[in-house]
């Protein structure tokens, strides 16, 4: 049998437990159980801070910058790993084939670079996730009548369909704010929005200095 799906390690922890307790007492152990990971995550939080301490001073990162970096960066995996499923499920390659579908949706019209810019996505990649929508026929695509050099694109009735399943079946996975009251959620998204500004503008800045 497998040690992963074996009771020795609840065995094993139990004759540790009574080697410190003179009460051999099931609820005295969980209890025992819990507080033990609970140290242990402790510790671990401790360790981890004291690295992120240590690299930010060594390298003369902003105070607690890596440490919310990394957090950022883990919460990104968790959103990717929750929407995945429902993406495949309604015929979606990536979270960006959604980002352009959801942009379009919200702008009704507009050229591919605007969908395309507003999620921060490479231009050939982008490019390519529209090709391959438009190939779904969940977007279509028109001569701009202001700029023939461009075409506009919007979602069809397929696609509109698609995004509301997509919609829908979000509601279904775990909520990526998890047990926050309403005051917690407010203060995170003014945190939040505090840097999408700062980093739009500063990527703007970086875009339009590598084009001179």
């Amino acid at each position: 049998m497998n040690r992963e799906h074996s009771y020795l390690p609840l065995i094993e922890e139990w004759e540790n437990y009574l080697t410190i307790s003179n009460n051999a007492d099931v609820k005295d152990f969980a209890f025992w159980i819990q507080e033990k990971e609970k140290r242990k995550k402790q510790e671990e939080e401790l360790r981890l801070n004291e690295y992120f301490d240590a690299n930010a001073q060594k390298h003369e990162y902003g105070y607690k910058s890596s440490e919310a970096a990394f957090l950022i960066w883990r919460l990104g995996k968790f959103i990717r790993f929750y929407t995945k499923p429902i993406l495949l499920e309604n015929g979606l390659a990536s979270q960006d084939d959604f980002a352009i579908l959801a942009e379009v949706d919200y702008r009704k019209s507009c050229v591919k670079r605007e969908a395309i810019e507003a999620n921060i996505i490479e231009t050939s990649t982008g490019i390519e996730i529209i090709k391959r929508l438009i190939n779904q026929s969940l977007i279509s695509e028109k001569v701009n009548t202001k700029d023939k050099r461009e075409k506009l694109i919007s979602l069809t009735k397929k696609g509109k369909e698609v995004l509301y399943r997509i919609y829908s079946g979000f509601s279904g996975i775990q909520d990526l704010m998890a047990e926050m009251n309403i005051e917690q959620r407010e203060l995170l998204i003014g945190t939040l929005k505090v840097l999408d500004t700062f980093h739009t503008k500063n990527l703007e800045m970086i875009t339009k200095r590598s084009k001179k």
